[in-house]
């Protein structure tokens, strides 16, 4: 609902008890790096786990195995994102994003089904430029070979 002044401007409507509530958990919720990315582990070895024996997640609050992998997929990239939009100098922080990144691409079709690891892609490239860090593709992990 919006208000009248004395001179008859109108106010913008505000914000919603739920959306300030929204507000109040995201600012409560900040995680640092560290834990966004144990997160995103914990998530994405939880979807290759439901993945590998989606028969015993069925009819898990509904859904079938493939769905709840899939879902635990989502909560992965969330984690992603978040620590992407972190901004960041620290060399530490950078590698968490460019882990991020390595085990995003590798999940096939991961690509077309999210933007996440685009988003973390650009993240690190940016944080990689504030940190004077050159960041170059190479065409097959780093480290010794197993």
């Amino acid at each position: 609902m919006t208000n009248q002044d004395k001179v008859g401007r109108r106010d913008e409507p505000g914000p919603q008890e739920d959306e300030l509530a929204l507000y109040v958990r995201a600012y409560r919720g900040v995680l640092g790096a560290e834990e966004l990315f144990a997160r995103f582990q914990a998530h994405m070895h939880h979807a290759r786990r439901i993945e590998a024996a989606p028969e015993r997640y069925d009819g898990v609050h509904g859904l079938n195995g493939y769905q709840i992998a899939q879902g635990a997929r989502m909560a992965a990239r969330r984690m992603a994102i978040l620590l992407a939009e972190i901004p960041t100098e620290d060399r530490d922080v950078l590698m968490l994003k460019v882990s991020v990144f390595e085990a995003l691409i590798r999940v096939p079709h991961e690509v077309a089904r999210s933007n996440a690891a685009i988003m973390a892609e650009a993240a690190m490239q940016a944080d990689g430029d504030r940190a004077g860090v050159v960041l170059i593709p190479l065409d097959r992990p780093a480290g010794p070979a197993h």
